[in-house]
């Protein structure tokens, strides 16, 4: 993951550089969304994949599914990932590019990782000790994981909280061998 994201970054940097320059944020945000969900497609994933299909050809085909919500810059962005094999980088490249968009406008958002649903009180609480924390509006999106058994860990741009009993047995079960 870490390594996707290390890929992405350069590429979501560079769009968001060109689309604040040029006033275009909303339209690189709708066009980098489109063409995630696109290259997320698992038919497309085995075209990707598929040795037997050029770069070329690949880039012809999303251009075409894309049609009309490409423009000049879209398409050479499509290119580009091609010929440098990046793609499957593309959700990853978007997601990048999203959060530095939120970051501009000071916001932020945070995955609530947690055992159990998080209901709204639980959601609110977060969201304003993080806010506190961080100085910038904060969004929360949350999912589940059973393997945490009870706690939560908190993405938040770079920074990581992990209050998990699943991290805290294993620093104790570790204390405890060392």
């Amino acid at each position: 993951m870490a390594e996707t994201s290390t890929l992405a970054r350069p590429y979501a940097q560079a769009i968001f550089n060109l689309a604040h320059a040029n006033n275009t944020l909303k339209t690189w945000s709708d066009t980098l969304a489109l063409l995630a969900e696109v290259v997320a497609d698992e038919a497309m994933i085995e075209i990707i994949n598929n040795p037997d299909v050029s770069s070329e050809q690949t880039v012809s085909l999303i251009v075409d599914i894309c049609k009309d919500n490409l423009d000049e810059q879209g398409i050479n962005f499509v290119r580009l990932a091609a010929e440098n094999d990046r793609l499957q980088v593309i959700p990853h490249i978007a997601q990048s590019f999203e959060a530095m968009c939120a970051e501009e406008g000071g916001s932020i958002e945070a995955q609530v990782i947690s055992a159990y649903a998080v209901n709204a009180t639980q959601k609110k609480s977060i969201t304003e000790a993080l806010k506190k924390k961080l100085g910038r509006e904060v969004t929360i999106t949350s999912k589940t994981d059973k393997s945490l058994l009870g706690g939560v860990i908190i993405r938040a741009g770079d920074i990581v909280i992990d209050g998990s009993v699943k991290t805290q047995l294993e620093k104790i079960t570790h204390s405890l061998l060392s």
